[in-house]
C-alpha cells in the first residue's frame, strides 16, 4: 500500500491530468464541486487532502474509479477489488481495501480521508470494499464493531442495506424509494428514526453483501 504522502502526490497529478484532458479549468471544476479554485489548486499540488465526498464526486465527474484517483491502480476503469487476484483451492480470492475510517451505524461519522488501511483477501467476486462499523442502529443485524463487505454498485433495490454518503457523513442503512425525488433511510434498531432525504443529496457507495460480526455473535451472514 502506498504511503499517504505518495498517494496525495499521485492524486494531485491524476486530478490535473483528468481536468486538462477534459478541457476543464480549475474554476469550472471548482463550481461543479461547490469548492473554491484555491481548493482545486491545493489538491493538484498535494497540499490538501480531499474528503470522501469530494473523491466520489471526482470519480463520477471524470468517469474513473476511486482506486485510479488514489493511485492504487493504473487503469482508470479498474476497481479496487481487481488490484490483485490469486487462486486458492480453485477459488478466486480478491484483495479488497479496508478503510481506516469506520462507518457509522448510528448518527454518521465524518470521514477525514478515504485511504485504505490495508488490503485483505476475500473469496467473493462481488466484494469491492470492507468497512468497519461503529454504533448500534443496525443491531441486531450488525453488531457494534462488526465488519461489512460491500459491492460497489448503484443498482439498488427496495429494502437493500447500503453504504452511502449524506452531507459528508457515511451511513449504513436500509434503502427505501419514496418517489422520484425522495428516499428514506431506515435502521434495524427502531430507536433510530427514519431519515427522509432528497435523492440529489446523497451518494451510494455500494450494497452490503455480507456481514462479519464480532465473536460471541453470529460471525458471517450473507445477504
Amino acid at each position: 500500500m502506498k504511503k499517504r504522502g505518495g498517494m496525495m502526490r499521485i492524486f494531485g497529478k491524476r486530478l490535473r491530468l483528468l481536468r486538462e484532458r477534459n478541457n476543464m479549468s480549475q474554476r469550472e471544476l471548482a463550481e461543479k464541486l461547490g469548492l473554491s479554485t484555491m481548493a482545486i489548486s491545493n489538491y493538484e499540488l498535494g497540499k490538501r487532502e480531499p474528503d470522501v465526498d469530494t473523491i466520489m464526486k471526482l470519480a463520477r465527474i471524470f468517469n474513473v474509479s476511486v482506486a485510479y484517483l488514489l493511485g492504487e491502480v493504473d487503469d482508470p476503469k479498474k476497481q479496487p477489488g481487481e488490484v490483485k487476484l490469486i487462486i486458492h483451492d480453485e477459488k478466486v480470492v480478491k484483495y479488497v481495501p479496508v478503510f481506516s475510517t469506520s462507518i457509522s451505524a448510528g448518527n454518521g461519522i465524518f470521514p477525514d480521508s478515504f485511504y485504505p488501511l490495508e488490503y485483505v483477501p476475500i473469496t467473493r467476486k462481488d466484494v469491492d470494499y470492507v468497512f468497519n462499523v461503529e454504533g448500534d442502529s443496525m443491531e441486531p443485524e450488525i453488531k457494534n464493531g462488526g465488519r461489512i463487505l460491500v459491492k460497489a454498485t448503484t443498482d439498488i433495490n427496495e429494502g437493500d442495506m447500503i453504504v452511502c454518503l449524506f452531507h459528508g457523513m457515511i451511513y449504513v442503512k436500509y434503502y427505501h424509494k419514496l418517489d422520484d425525488d425522495k428516499i428514506m433511510l431506515t435502521s434495524e434498531n427502531k430507536e433510530y428514526p427514519p431519515m427522509v432525504i432528497d435523492r440529489e443529496e446523497f451518494i451510494i457507495i455500494g450494497k452490503v453483501v455480507e456481514i462479519n460480526n464480532p465473536p460471541k455473535s453470529e460471525k458471517f451472514r450473507k445477504r
